[in-house]
């Protein structure tokens, strides 16, 4: 049996809400994440060994074989549903609903996120392509020599870190990524012409302050002007469990620090409303994803500590 004009109106109030919100939501992970399409149940990443250099072509060509790490990522099947009566959607007088579905939207593509800082946290005891920590001291890999992205800095008082401290830190943790080299021993980042534009430093909520006059201020606590050299954009969350840690991502690379990889897109879904046996409408939604990591080179976790 079709839906009757009003219940048609109700459910397509529901669903332009919802979409809505969706199509408005800006979520974190399309900022440090590279978006992989998925066809599968589960994506293997084959990492390979440094791309060859250019030489001069003296003689025949010298072919380089690629060395390859295995690396898997499965897809999760994910939902959220919600049971509405059908007698208060239709005595709704108080507009209590559109919010309703606002905020579903905002839990369906802000999870993600969650997802994200779960293993940004975990990256220092999770293994990524190369067998080692996402986060750690001692990466290896082809020539690459030893190379770490778990720094320390060191404060007088990490529960206190002040706005010259974190400025030094931030500046270190640029220094210590620009560094890293590739398993063929050149650099993962290419010499600029100009300061990078693609930085992001995520700090706890107790590190705002300083994180903003440490890079925003036009000038420091002395009245010089503040110079920056690279300007990251400032992230701040209260999602990050520790208040003497924060991260620099350098994103807008080939190869972003984390992994989204996609299999199905959001959909939603009502069922019930026509349905005269049941006094309640069921708004469902449903995705296939997953959160993984990718390039350690371009991560970079910084934790104050003191040498007293």
């Amino acid at each position: 049996m079709a839906l009757d004009t009003a219940k048609a109106a109700v459910i397509y109030d529901l669903t332009a809400t919802f979409d809505t919100a969706v199509a408005a939501a800006q979520p974190l992970y399309p900022r440090v994440c590279t978006v992989i399409e998925s066809d599968g149940a589960d994506e293997k990443y084959g990492w390979v060994d440094g791309m060859p250099g250019v030489r001069e072509w003296i003689g025949d060509r010298q072919f380089k074989e690629l060395r390859a790490a295995t690396y898997e990522i499965e897809n999760k099947h994910w939902e959220s549903s919600l049971l509405l009566s059908k007698t208060n959607l239709a005595d709704d007088r108080v507009s209590m609903y559109p919010p309703l579905m606002q905020e579903l939207a905002a839990e369906a593509t802000h999870h993600p996120d969650e997802l994200w800082f779960q293993i940004l946290e975990n990256g220092n005891s999770s293994q990524c392509f190369d067998g080692q920590f996402f986060f750690d001291t001692d990466h290896e890999w082809g020539d690459s020599g030893t190379q770490s992205n778990d720094i320390t800095c060191d404060v007088t008082n990490p529960a206190a870190v002040t706005v010259a401290e974190m400025k030094s830190a931030i500046r270190k943790a640029v220094r210590s990524l620009l560094a890293f080299k590739r398993p063929n021993g050149k650099l993962y980042h290419r010499t600029s012409q100009k300061p990078l534009d693609d930085l992001v430093v995520l700090v706890p909520l107790a590190l705002r302050d300083q994180a903003y006059d440490a890079i925003e201020a036009e000038l420091t606590g002395g009245g010089n002007s503040n110079v920056i050299i690279d300007r990251p954009e400032i992230i701040t969350s209260a999602a990050l469990s520790s208040d003497v840690k924060f991260y620099l991502f350098r994103t807008r690379q080939p190869l972003n620090p984390f992994v989204f990889q996609a299999r199905e897109p959001l959909s939603r879904m009502t069922k019930g409303m026509d349905d005269s046996e049941t006094k309640d409408v069921k708004f469902m939604t449903e995705a296939r994803y997953n959160v993984g990591y990718l390039a350690w080179w371009n991560a970079i976790a910084c934790t104050f500590t003191t040498s007293e």
